[in-house]
C-alpha cells in the first residue's frame, strides 16, 4: 500500500474528531481567511511532520502547524491532497504565525500541569 493509500485510510479513520476553530482578527481577515479548524495531531502525524521536515527546525513548526490544519472557512484540507500546502502557501505571514500558536496551544502542556508532572518524579532503587 502507497503512503498516499495510507494516509487516505488513516483519514478515514480519524474523520470523527474533535475540529477545534479560532476565528482570524478582523484586522488580518482582510488578508481573505476568516476561520481556521485544527485537530489535535495523532503521533504517526507528528511523525509524517518531522519527515517532511528533513531536520530543518523551522520547517517543523511549519510542518506541525500545517499537519494539524483541517478546516479553513469551512472548506476541508488534507496533506494527504496537497490542499493544506496550497492554502498554507496562500495564508498571509501574520495568520501563518496564528496557526503556529494554534498550534501551541493545543499541543503544549499547561505550566501548572509541567510543574505538576515534575514535582511528581520519584526515584527508586531495585
Amino acid at each position: 500500500m502507497s503512503i498516499v493509500d495510507q494516509l487516505s485510510e488513516r483519514d478515514a479513520r480519524l474523520k470523527d474528531r474533535v475540529i477545534h476553530t479560532f476565528k482570524i482578527p478582523e484586522t488580518l481577515a482582510t488578508h481573505g481567511v476568516k476561520e481556521i479548524g485544527l485537530v489535535e495531531l495523532t503521533m504517526e502525524e507528528e511523525l509524517l511532520a518531522t519527515r517532511r521536515s528533513r531536520g530543518d527546525a523551522v520547517r517543523l513548526a511549519y510542518e506541525y502547524a500545517k499537519e494539524c490544519l483541517r478546516v479553513v472557512d469551512g472548506k476541508t484540507v488534507r496533506t494527504t491532497d496537497g490542499s493544506a500546502d496550497k492554502m498554507w502557501n496562500a495564508l498571509h505571514p501574520k495568520v501563518r504565525q496564528l496557526v503556529i500558536r494554534a498550534y501551541g496551544v493545543l499541543h503544549q502542556p499547561k505550566m501548572e500541569e509541567d510543574a505538576a508532572f515534575l514535582e511528581s518524579h520519584e526515584a527508586k532503587v531495585g
